[in-house]
């Protein structure tokens, strides 16, 4: 139980959902929220963040689980991951013979990268990775499979 004494300053919650029940991700609205109350019924300045370390946040945003059999989920990711800001995000992107990765280290912007297989004169072989795409905003995997598209265009002029 938070008291007025004990409000965190951080949440460090780790892989909440992932192999378990869609209510770990419900519990760490709950466990922030409960955090907030403390720290709205004291004089503290201290704010609570939470942190989530492979959530699974996309699963939880982008419907994997539906509204219709996951109602109060539903509910939570408008009130609650919508508003999540990715520090760290590194997602293999594969589609139409290409490879690469959606990547961004806050507060730098997005990245989409191309990763090409290029030869040696030697005759090995290595992966070039190449950035295709820099936005401030997350680019939809259509976006990102489009860029990757136009970089290996572009790979193959030159």
């Amino acid at each position: 139980d938070l008291s007025k004494s004990s409000t965190p300053s951080i949440h460090l919650v780790c892989q909440p959902g992932n192999g378990g029940p869609v209510e770990d991700w419900i519990n760490v609205e709950k466990l922030h929220n409960k955090a907030a109350a403390a720290k709205s019924d004291t004089t503290t300045t201290t704010t609570t963040t939470t942190v989530v370390v492979n959530g699974a946040l996309d699963k939880v945003r982008d419907g994997y689980y539906p509204a219709i059999f996951f109602p109060d989920l539903a509910k939570t990711v408008d009130r609650f991951y919508k508003n999540f800001e990715s520090v760290f995000f590194l997602k293999p992107i594969s589609d139409k013979g290409l490879y690469g990765w959606l990547f961004r280290v806050y507060p730098e912007p997005w990245q989409v990268v191309l990763q090409t297989v290029k030869e040696k004169s030697n005759g090995s072989k290595y992966i070039e990775d190449t950035v295709v795409h820099t936005s401030e905003e997350r680019p939809s995997f259509a976006t990102a499979v489009s860029k990757m598209m136009e970089g290996a265009q572009q790979q193959q002029i030159q």
